[in-house]
């Protein structure tokens, strides 16, 4: 059976081998499985025309019959193609669908729909006319855009800020409405501590957690790597009370998961949650789009992470498969 897994392309040949990277060994492991996984960002009539993982490097393909495909494609940046993507799949079921991906998008509605399942993260205000009230209540905040990603527009806010309705977006051209999420006090002799877990369903439709990854900066209120702050695997940097603190947040979030009809065809999520000063986890934001951490962890520390890497790349591929035999 194939698997498609939406991505561009643009038509070339990665320049790397399939070996010398994780998706691309997860892929010649599942086509030892009897699973094609063919990766492409051109689809009609429910056949994926890109490329595959051979041993000898990447094999074109014209048009393999999908029973399923996984979406990996950076809709927002490039939504006309997306768009040409979603027509020519047919009746070929989309995992992590839309209206899964739509909800982590929305980050008050995602925000809105957890809280209603018991989910605890730090208040939030989406009107304008009252962030200064709700600042002054807090006295420190986040000013988001609503539809964020990759920490683009995220501004660290206290009383006397600028606080306008609108931030820059992951689209440049397309300011985001702002939300006012309020700021949970961080530990001791820290600016931030966050944590990312990458969570995934199993084939047999349970939840796999994989090892958090803690983000950290005793600076810079805003934790992200691209901004300086030091990423260490959560074994490394937190305590075991701290760590089972941390897997039960994510598994009642991933209960909650279990509830909400959007995600019935999820098979990923980035869980990012925030510690406070008395090292309790708070979940911040749900992101459909999850990648990068594992990735950093594995070229850190190749012998503890790289077998999982691969096997995080793996793992929804091999969902996809199994929900194909059922179906």
């Amino acid at each position: 059976m194939t698997i498609g897994v939406l991505v561009p392309t643009n038509g070339a040949h990665p320049e790397a081998p399939p070996h010398a990277r994780p998706i691309g060994r997860a892929a010649l492991l599942l086509a030892r499985e009897g699973i094609d996984v063919v990766f492409g960002d051109t689809v009609l009539d429910g056949r994926i025309h890109g490329l595959r993982a051979v041993e000898h490097g990447w094999e074109a393909v014209d048009g393999a019959s999908m029973v399923g495909a996984h979406d990996r494609f950076p809709s927002q940046l490039r939504a006309d193609r997306f768009e040409r993507i979603r027509a020519g799949l047919g009746g070929v079921e989309l995992w992590n669908s839309l209206e899964f991906t739509m909800l982590c998008r929305d980050k008050l509605l995602s925000q809105q729909r957890l809280e209603s399942l018991g989910i605890r993260m730090p208040c939030v205000e989406h009107d304008p006319s009252l962030f200064s009230a709700r600042l002054a209540e807090w006295k420190r905040a986040f000013l988001k855009p609503r539809y964020g990603a990759l920490g683009i527009g995220v501004a660290s806010v206290e009383p006397g800020s600028p606080l306008p309705s609108t931030r820059p977006g992951v689209v440049p051209s397309r300011p985001d409405p702002s939300i006012l999420q309020a700021a949970i006090a961080p530990p001791a002799g820290w600016a931030s501590r966050t944590v990312r877990v990458l969570l995934q369903r199993t084939p047999s439709g349970g939840w796999f957690q994989h090892t958090p990854v803690v983000r950290q900066s005793r600076e810079d209120p805003v934790a992200n790597a691209a901004r300086g702050a030091e990423v260490v695997a959560g074994p490394e940097a937190l305590d075991d009370q701290c760590l089972g603190r941390i897997f039960d947040s994510v598994a009642a979030i991933a209960a909650a998961f279990n509830g909400m009809p959007e995600a019935e065809r999820m098979v990923e999520a980035g869980v990012d949650l925030v510690l406070d000063e008395a090292m309790e986890p708070w979940l911040i934001e749900v992101n459909s789009r999850p990648r990068g951490r594992l990735e950093l962890m594995a070229s850190q520390r190749p012998d503890a992470y790289s077998s999982e890497h691969i096997e995080a790349c793996a793992r929804p591929l091999r969902v996809i498969a199994a929900g194909a035999k059922r179906d």
